[in-house]
Formats: structure tokens, sequence, C-alpha cells
């Protein structure tokens, strides 16, 4: 006679390899809060993870990143002590991100391989058009709320912080 097997109830589904490669870490009580904010303001945000080993090796230094594969990787480590507001700020930051990999209308593989050998990463942080973009979104989020600006990348001296006081004007296309 064949043994029952009986389903684990409140058991996570088994991560895939890559998963485990480039997130899950758990997340946080202000990450899920700030996770929820942000999808209440953009119900189309994309999927978001923690931080895995991949992810700790390659941006260990950044708050989140948005993968080509249009996921938001969150890294509990740099978000230690933000606010729930804060992180939706970093949310909506990286889902700019996501939806300017949409609008390019290229896929995974193709979008990785601009982000590693594209012309925008020959140029300092603060004046890459993708990255002013994403933090003027993130100031109008701040501001449409009532809270003070944080320092961004300066778009003007690499290296450099300073507190966005007008618009972040993007440069001219050519």
């Amino acid at each position: 006679m064949p043994q029952e097997i009986k389903a684990k109830s409140g058991v996570a589904p088994t991560p895939n390899f890559l998963q485990r490669l480039f997130g899950q870490t758990p997340m946080t009580p202000e990450m899920e809060e700030g996770a929820r904010i942000a999808k209440s303001e953009n119900p189309n945000l994309a999927p978001i993870q923690t931080y895995g080993m991949m992810s700790r090796l390659l941006s260990p230094k950044a708050m989140a990143y948005a993968s080509p594969g249009r996921n938001i990787y969150l890294n509990p480590s740099q978000l230690q002590g933000q606010s729930p507001q804060d992180i939706a700020d970093t949310l909506i930051h990286e889902q700019t991100h996501v939806d300017q990999m949409k609008r390019s209308g290229v896929g995974p593989t193709r979008e990785l391989l601009h982000q590693m050998f594209g012309s925008q990463g020959k140029l300092p942080y603060g004046q890459r058009p993708d990255e002013m973009e994403a933090f003027q979104n993130e100031k109008n989020r701040r501001y449409k709320m009532g809270r003070i600006q944080t320092a961004v990348p300066s778009f003007n001296n690499p290296g450099e912080f300073m507190i966005p006081q007008g618009d972040i004007n993007l440069p001219r296309e050519r």
C-alpha cells in the first residue's frame, strides 16, 4: 500500500538556484512596511526580494538595485535604521529603473550587457540620465509628502553629494 505524503503547511516554496544566489535574506519589518507603502502608491511595482550572496558581493554598498530581470533587490544591511517611508523612496527610485528597462524594449540578457558595457557606465553615477530621472522621481515623492530632501549624487561634480533644491534637469537628447 503506497504511503500518503502530507504537504507541510506554512512552508514557503523552495527558492530556485538564482533566487538563492541573488536574494533571500529575510526582510525587516521596516522593509515590509516600505514595500507595502510603495505597492499602494504604484500597483505595478516590480517583484521585491532581498540581497543574497551574489548581491552582497556585487553591490555591497548599494541600498538596492533593479536587476535586468526586472526585480528589485533590497540590501538589509544598508537599509538598517531607515524608516518605511525612506525605503518606499528607494523602491520608487528602483522602480524608475525597471520602467526604463521596460521602455527600452530589450530582453534581460541584452539589458545586462547594456548595463555592463553601455555608454552610461562610462559616465559618473550622478551624471547618468537614468539615475537623474530616478532621483527626480524620488525627490518628487518626498516633496509631495512634505518631507525634507536627502542628499543625492552631484550631477556636476562626480563623487560629491548635494541636497537638490529645484528640479533635476536631464541633459538634452542629441
